[in-house]
């Protein structure tokens, strides 16, 4: 009996461990996801894919080039984990992947994605990704409410303000720890890992900073639109953008005219043809209606029960505090494949992909965003000068 009683002990205490280390990664058979979400196994196989080109343009390059994939990665991780643990941003919830940590909150594909994100990029993924189910937003969160074909305006002005806070401060450190004009030359093993880390834990809080002058001050004060907000920050964008443009560079020129081997064809162009391929495909064949999305979801409980949201101005605002079932209104998902409706208390539960409510609609707002940044990279990469190339550092000779 005494054995018995140690087998069990034991067998007891390798499930709790084998369940406390499923926290941080959990794998999910890819049969399962293709049988009840198709399309959301093609989304992490398309970025694993484009997470393994930019990681060989960034080896082929060199210089600080593999320190910016590093460096977007760990910004990844740092944004995704600060989400989950901030109780006023906690307000989205990925769907279940083939490889998942924390706790089944975050993707693997979400970690690479941050590799790729800029706005116009995201674009048709935030589109087709929250009409396809792979992830949902809370409901009433007053930061996310106002939607763009169920996106929210802020996703938008979040990809370009903390991608452009990560860029800066990856580039600005770099540039008072080294005296290389080119910010592309790398300054070596230690100052490099300083530039890493600290641009990926920067990238955040001046991503968050730049909300201050437009977004709180108009939506949160005065209830204008964060649709105008996201435009007013592109405009500001734009213009810093075209002012640098105008300005030139001569190494930049010369460097147009030496010109490259691969210049016309090289993995960030079979990047985005992949990218924005994938979205048309998707936009064009996928069936939304008979997705069936099982994992993490909104918790279920009491309608009435709300929470503050507390902005950078210092206004309360209000939330739900659960997903009210009984009052649910949008039209990203239902319960129409499910027998029974999730009960108060449950955060897993299963919910239905719902019909395009125009699909021809959706066919061209998503090409047109595809076709736009087909030409908008083409320009970037064939019609524009070369990227800067780091010197190879030749060994000393004895």
């Amino acid at each position: 009996m005494e054995s018995l009683q140690v087998i069990y002990s034991n067998m007891a205490s390798n499930l709790t461990t084998i369940k406390e280390m499923e926290w941080y990664v959990k794998f999910r058979d890819p049969k399962d996801i293709w049988e009840n979400h198709p399309s959301f196994l093609m989304c992490e196989i398309m970025y694993f894919t484009l997470a393994f080109l930019t990681f060989v343009h960034a080896m082929r390059n060199g210089g600080r080039y593999p320190w910016l994939w590093i460096g977007v990665i760990l910004h990844g991780i740092v944004v995704e984990l600060v989400s989950y643990f901030l109780p006023d941003i906690d307000n989205f919830w990925h769907a279940q992947g083939m490889i998942m940590f924390v706790g089944q909150r975050l993707p693997l594909y979400i970690v690479l994605i941050f590799g790729l994100t800029v706005v116009l990029i995201d674009v048709p993924y935030d589109i087709m990704g929250i009409k396809l189910l792979w992830w949902t937003w809370h409901d009433t969160d007053p930061n996310i409410y106002d939607r763009h074909y169920w996106v929210p305006w802020t996703s938008y002005y979040f990809h370009a303000t903390f991608a452009s806070g990560f860029t800066f401060a990856f580039h600005g450190i770099h540039k008072l720890l080294s005296k290389e004009p080119n910010k592309f030359q790398s300054a070596g093993f230690f100052k490099e890992l300083v530039c890493c880390l600290i641009a990926a834990m920067c990238g955040f809080p001046l991503g968050t900073l730049q909300f201050l002058p437009i977004y709180h001050p108009l939506h949160d004060s005065n209830q204008i639109h964060t649709e105008v907000c996201v435009c007013l920050l592109f405009a500001m964008y734009v213009m810093i953008i075209w002012s640098a443009d105008r300005t030139n560079a001569p190494d930049r020129v010369q460097s147009q005219a030496a010109g490259r081997k691969n210049k016309y064809f090289n993995e960030i162009i079979l990047l985005v043809l992949l990218h924005y391929g994938l979205y048309i495909y998707l936009v064009l064949t996928a069936q939304p209606e008979k997705i069936r999305a099982t994992g993490l979801h909104e918790p279920v409980g009491p309608c009435q029960e709300t929470v503050p949201v507390v902005t950078a101005f210092g206004h309360t605002l209000a939330k739900n505090k659960y997903l009210c079932v009984e009052k649910y209104d949008e039209a990203v998902f239902d319960f129409h494949c499910v027998k029974t409706l999730p009960k108060p208390g449950e955060s897993w539960y299963t919910i239905c992909g719902t019909k395009f409510p125009n699909h021809l609609e959706y066919i061209i707002v998503v090409c047109g965003f595809c076709g736009f940044g087909i030409l908008w990279f083409v320009q970037l990469m064939i019609r524009s000068s070369s990227l800067p190339r780091p010197r190879t550092v030749k060994p000393k000779q004895n």
